[in-house]
Order: C-alpha cells, then sequence, then structure tokens
C-alpha cells in the first residue's frame, strides 16, 4: 500500500535471456553488482541507482542496472564514431546461444555490432563513452597522445595506475602511452587527479585525491554520500575538500547518486539530495543519520538514501506470518523482536496484522540474516504455497507419514519401550511419550507423536531462507547450530545450513537455567566468541543482551531431559548446582570423578545420581545405531555421509547397552555412553568412545 493505502502493483519484466526467473523494478540504492556489466569491473561492488532484480525466493541478489536490463535498440559510441551500432540480443540461453568478440577481446551474447564494418561492442563497453585518443599533454603534462587500452590477452608485467597506484588489471580499460609505454592511467582516474569538482554534491570547491598517508588526522574519514569509512590502507585514497573537511569515497566520485528521486510508495511528493554533513531523523526508519539524506521541503521529511523504497509486505526468520511495513505505528511501548530495543512510534516500522504486540525496526526487518529478500506486495497470502500437512489422517488412531511406506498407528497408553527404542526423527529414546509405531510385521519405524508432527516446512532463527523437513535416514550430517552428528530427521535451508530437529524447535530466545537472564541468538561472522561454558570460539551464540555471558549452540541447546540409561530407570534432567557448595557433593556414577557444578550436569532427583554431561551424550549418541559413517581424518570431528551397506572404509555405529562395556582403543578406559564407534581392519574389531579417540589412533 502507498502512504495514501492505496494497492501499489508489482510490475514485473520477462528478461529470459539474462534471467530465469521475472525482474520487477527498484528505485532505491542498491549496493551490488549488475549482473550483466560487472563481471569485469574492477571495483567488487557498487551501487545501482534504479534498476531490475529478481524477486524469487533464493535469488534477491540477481540485479540489473535499467540500460543493462532494457539497452537501447542503437546508440552511437565514441569507440565506433563513424557507424551506429545495432543491438544484437541472444535469443536463446546464455549457455547455448552464440558468442561475439568485442573490440576488447571479451567474448559476450548480448551486445552491439556495426553492420558495415562488423565492429562489435560489449554491453560492459557500451556504458564508456571515452574518447579512444587523448592528445599530448592532456594528463599530467605527459608530451605523448595516450590510447584507450583493454587488452586481456596482454601478458606484459603488471602495471600501476600513475593516478591511483594500483595495478591495471588485464580487463581494466585504460588509457596508454603507445611511444613510450611508461605511462597508463585507469580511465575512472583520468578525471579525478589529481584534484576534481564533483559538481551535483560539492561544485563550490576542488577534491584533492589523496592517499592513505597523504589524509589530514583531522580529515572526515566518512563519504559525504554512501558514510562509507575510508580504508586507511596506504594505496587506498579518497577525495577531500579542505575547506569544508567532507570527504567523497572514488565509487561516489565516478558514479554520484541522483539528485532527485520518485518513488512514490515512500513518499507522494519528489525528494531532493542534500549533500552537507547535517544531524537528523529519518522518518522512514526512526534512526539517527549525520549527513546527505533526501529532504521533502513541504513536508519536511527526511530519509537516508538506503530507506527510499524499502519493501511494503515481507517474511522475517523471527516471524511466522507475513509482516507489512507502516510509515507510523502510533502511541504504544514497542520493542523491536530481533533487537530488543524499544521502537519509536512516530516513525516507521514493521508489524504483523494477526499479532497486534509484535513490532520490529524497519532496519532490522531487512537484514541480509533476517528478510528472505522477497517482496510480497501485491501477492496475496493465500497464493503463497500452502502448508501441506505432514501426513494423511487414515482414522482416529491411524496415520500415513509421508516420510514412510506404511501406515503408523497411535499409541497413548503409556508403555515403556525398550532404552533401545530410538525415534527415527530425533534419535532419542521413546520411553513412555506418545508414539507413532509401524503396523507392519518387523518394520520397528517408530516416531514419538511430537516428531510425527513436525511441520514440513518452516522459518528459524539461524537462516533468512525458510526450512525444508528431510527424512531420509541414511543420510548423515553435522547441526549447524549445535555441531552434532546425525541420522535423524533434519531440516535445511540453502545449500549450507542444515539443523536437527530438536534445534528446528527452539526461538531465537533461550531461558537457560545456568544464567538468570534470557539469551538470544546472535551470529556474526566477523566476532568469534568463546563461550562462557565450554570455551570454544563461536561466531554462531546465544547471548544476554545485560551481561557478558555466551553460550554457543551445544551447550544452549542441551536435551533437558533425558530418559532412562545403565545407571538409572528414573529420567535424568540437566541441572547446575549451587556454585557455593563443595564440589565434593557431585561425584559422575560413570566415570567415577568430579563434578563441576558450574558447568552443568545430568541428575535423577528420585535416586541422586549425578553424571558429567560428556558422559551421558557423545559423539554418536544423535546417529541411530547400525549406521555406516566415514571419518574424514582430513577435519577433525566430520563424518562423512556413508550410503547402503558397509564398505571397507565405513565404520558402524552400535549400541553399548550390554552389560559388559568394550574397551576404547584409543584412551583404554570402558566405553561409557549409549553409542559407540565399531571399526573392523584385518579381521580384528575395536571400539572407540569418541571421534577424538578415533582421530588419535587414525587410519
Amino acid at each position: 500500500m502507498d502512504s495514501g493505502g492505496k494497492q501499489i502493483s508489482m510490475e514485473r519484466v520477462e528478461l529470459p535471456q539474462l534471467h530465469e526467473h521475472p525482474l520487477v523494478p527498484f528505485s532505491p540504492f542498491v549496493s551490488s553488482r549488475c549482473k550483466v556489466c560487472s563481471h569485469f569491473s574492477r571495483l567488487f561492488e557498487v551501487y545501482i541507482y534504479g534498476g531490475y532484480r529478481c524477486n524469487e525466493l533464493g535469488c534477491g541478489w540477481a540485479v540489473f542496472h535499467k540500460d543493462c536490463a532494457n539497452p537501447l535498440k542503437e546508440i552511437n559510441h565514441s569507440f565506433h564514431p563513424d557507424h551506429p551500432l545495432k543491438l544484437i540480443i541472444a535469443t536463446l540461453p546464455l549457455q547455448d546461444s552464440q558468442s561475439h568478440t568485442c573490440f576488447c577481446g571479451r567474448s559476450f551474447k548480448d551486445g552491439y555490432c556495426c553492420a558495415i564494418c562488423d565492429f562489435k561492442l560489449c554491453l560492459v563497453c557500451a556504458r564508456r563513452q571515452e574518447p579512444l585518443v587523448l592528445p599530448e599533454n592532456s594528463y599530467g603534462g605527459h608530451e605523448h597522445p595516450l590510447k584507450i587500452v583493454c587488452d586481456p590477452y596482454n601478458r606484459r608485467s603488471p602495471e600501476l595506475c600513475k593516478a591511483c597506484v594500483k595495478y591495471l588489471d588485464q580487463t581494466d580499460h585504460h588509457y596508454r602511452c603507445q611511444e613510450c609505454e611508461e605511462f597508463a592511467i585507469h580511465i575512472d582516474c583520468l578525471e579525478l587527479f589529481p584534484e576534481a569538482y564533483h559538481m551535483t554534491s560539492h561544485p563550490q570547491h576542488p577534491l584533492k585525491s589523496l592517499r592513505g598517508h597523504q589524509v589530514p588526522d583531522y580529515a572526515d574519514k566518512n563519504c559525504l554520500l554512501c558514510e562509507k569509512e575510508f580504508d586507511q590502507v596506504p594505496h587506498h585514497q579518497l577525495h577531500h575538500c579542505d575547506v569544508c573537511n567532507v570527504s567523497i569515497c572514488s565509487l561516489c566520485m565516478i558514479d554520484p547518486p541522483p539528485v532527485e528521486v520518485e518513488c512514490m510508495k515512500t513518499h507522494e511528493h519528489q525528494l531532493h539530495l542534500v549533500p552537507r554533513l547535517i544531524d537528523f531523523t529519518c522518518n522512514a526508519c526512526g534512526t539517527q543519520g549525520n549527513r546527505s539524506p533526501y529532504f521533502c521541503l513541504p513536508c519536511n521529511f527526511m530519509i537516508h538514501r538506503e530507506c527510499i523504497d524499502l519493501p511494503r509486505v515481507i517474511n522475517i526468520n523471527r516471524h511466522d506470518h507475513r509482516i507489512s511495513y507502516t510509515p507510523r505505528l502510533g502511541h504504544g511501548e514497542w520493542k523491536c523482536r530481533v533487537c530488543r530495543k524499544e521502537v519509536v512510534g512516530f516513525y516507521g516500522a514493521y508489524t504483523c496484522s494477526k499479532c497486534p504486540t509484535f513490532s520490529v525496526h524497519a532496519r532490522c526487518a531487512t537484514r541480509e540474516d533476517v528478510w528472505d529478500m522477497v517482496e510480497r506486495e501485491g501477492t496475496p497470502e493465500e497464493e503463497e504455497e500452502e502448508e501441506i500437512p505432514p501426513y494423511q489422517v487414515i482414522d482416529d488412531n491411524t496415520v500415513k507419514h509421508f516420510s514412510h511406506d506404511h501406515n503408523l498407528q497411535l499409541n497413548k497408553d503409556g508403555v515403556i519401550l525398550s532404552e533401545n527404542t530410538l525415534c527415527k526423527a530425533c534419535i532419542f529414546q521413546i520411553s513412555s511419550e506418545p508414539f507413532y509405531i509401524c503396523k507392519q510385521h518387523h518394520c520397528g519405524f517408530i516416531l514419538h507423536e511430537k516428531c510425527a508432527n513436525l511441520p514440513r516446512k518452516k522459518r528459524h532463527v539461524c537462516n533468512n531462507l525458510p526450512f525444508t523437513l528431510h527424512t531420509d535416514s541414511h543420510y548423515k550430517f553435522q547441526c549447524w547450530l549445535c555441531y552434532q552428528h546425525s541420522s535423524g530427521f533434519r531440516y535445511e535451508s540453502g545449500p549450507f545450513v542444515t539443523i536437527d530437529v530438536g534445534c528446528a524447535s527452539t526461538s531465537d530466545l533461550v531461558e537457560h537455567e545456568s544464567h538468570p537472564h534470557p539469551l538470544y541468538y546472535c551470529s556474526s561472522y566477523e566476532d568469534s566468541k568463546p563461550c562462557s561454558r565450554c570455551k570454544r570460539s563461536n561466531d554462531r551464540l546465544f547471548s544476554c543482551d545485560e551481561c557478558e555471558y555466551d553460550l554457543d549452540g551445544k551447550c544452549a541447546i542441551l536435551p533437558e531431559k533425558v530418559m532412562k540409561n545403565r545407571y538409572d530407570d528414573h529420567p535424568l534432567l540437566l541441572s547446575y548446582g549451587d556454585m557455593d557448595v563443595d564440589d565434593e557433593k557431585y561425584w559422575c556414577e560413570s566415570c567415577e570423578t568430579k563434578v563441576d557444578p558450574k558447568e552443568g550436569f545430568y541428575a535423577c532427583n528420585d535416586c541422586g545420581v549425578v553424571l558429567h554431561i560428556s558422559c551421558v551424550l557423545g559423539d554418536f549418541s544423535y546417529i541411530m545405531p547400525g549406521s555406516f559413517v566415514s571419518v574424514d581424518f582430513t577435519t577433525p570431528g566430520y563424518v562423512y555421509i556413508s550410503e547402503g551397506s558397509m564398505t571397507s572404509s565405513d565404520e558402524e555405529v552400535v549400541s553399548n547397552t550390554s552389560i559388559c562395556r568394550p574397551f576404547c582403543a584409543a584412551c583404554n578406559s570402558r566405553c561409557k555412553l549409549p553409542s559407540v564407534l565399531k571399526v573392523s581392519k584385518d579381521g580384528v574389531v575395536v571400539c572407540f568412545c569418541s571421534l577424538k579417540c578415533r582421530y588419535h589412533i587414525g587410519k
């Protein structure tokens, strides 16, 4: 909806030669790379001021300049001034279409061609309009003419640009002296060095190009336009005005933001850039800014450039329903469900129509690790993929689960099953909980009732894309959150994130008995911290907002209850003892050593039995006994997938529930965990109690 409540349509553009999905237009500033013209750019990331992007799930970073997605049919170009160039477009998919060769040496599918002299130009070169030759003394007093060069087949030794002192990549357009061949300069650098005016944002004074050691201490180290901080690497440069103490990065010097922007769904009037250092509060997101807002004078409306064209309707991984952007929350006590800080009701934010108290900051909701990057505006909620139930109901006590070929029968009688009877989904004991069991004789397939009801699709805090339930039991994986190896059911999101069903049932909030305050999930690939309990360094933690306390996934999501085992017929509960009590009170029944109460332990409230966590749960506790695995000796802690029957390189996870426990071949102690690894080689069978012991012996 726009500010007046009017529905805004999402125009879609079909460009199969560029991208497999329809594209939708955008008018804000996207920091990305155009999929057409930026493949050979020396800039890792650029700003695209309006264009097209993909709006399909998992494909949100396919971005195109407007003129790259819809190029002109005919152009006149400085590289070929004698004749016009006509557009040639691949009619087949890119991998099957005919390839052409640009004058710069690159191969291309879409570009321009001269019908008279067969001159060809790729879309990358078509965006450039520089003269082919510069006369003598045109730059830096160099006495010879400079000619534009782009030779990807050049094998000469690397050269430095005379202006920015960066190496000239073989695919960079640059000017080079054809006589002495000792002078070369990037095209982009030509107009910026040694100084240049920025005509749209700072026309009153020239900006001097400065490199790391040349920048004065008092200089503003952030770009006036994009706010990016200047990198203090010696060869990096900024463009600085000594009179006004403002700096502009090279990217914004080359490709400045537009002075005027129209985006009707953000604001009904045209917005104008105010290129100066000025403190303001963004009306769209409610956060502070200190430079270059876009401004509407009649409405006294100010907005960050990155907040222009915020998505209207989205899904995030912190909530099960859609959320919608509103320009004003109104009065009330609002708290962001992502950062847990106050949301000021007089500015824009996201809310849920089904949950009246739910609110999220605009900046938090559109973070890359929170939003799935799909704009739902114009797509009715009922048209999205309907939730598929995990089973078909046959009768009151019988279902047909999608993971199994036979019907399953419900049992709620509280019958206590053998400790060797494990749920196929979570690999935990059934014990006395309600369960579904296969009605076929000798099949043995069994699920907890709660595991049979696991949704086939769900959202979870540890990835922005939705998760899908997979049930193939021959697949062994390592949970992305708790690091346990498992052969049970799993949830997958994208190609890299897989979590077990236990971790999938957690939220971003953990109430942990070891700490008085709630712990919230946070992930930062740039800031690993040690877990307060196990001291392992990690970038995925559950952290306290009030004090310095962090738990990694393995320590934060330990099962609260473990069913009966060889030491006790009652359930064992995860506990944390009184820190002031003498440690002598806690003694492990299994290994007969002390238990540190601060580290946590499992205990029976009925019998007083105490066990180390490591004596209850091991490396193979989440792998179904009878499974074959291949240990990867190059990556400690990793187990390869093994399908089908056992091979010579496979090793078997077996149950350790017999009266006589085997000795570990590495540490020579009795294997005390419920599952161990059995290795057979040259007719000799040995067991290992952990992966650490297995690596100690090696192949």
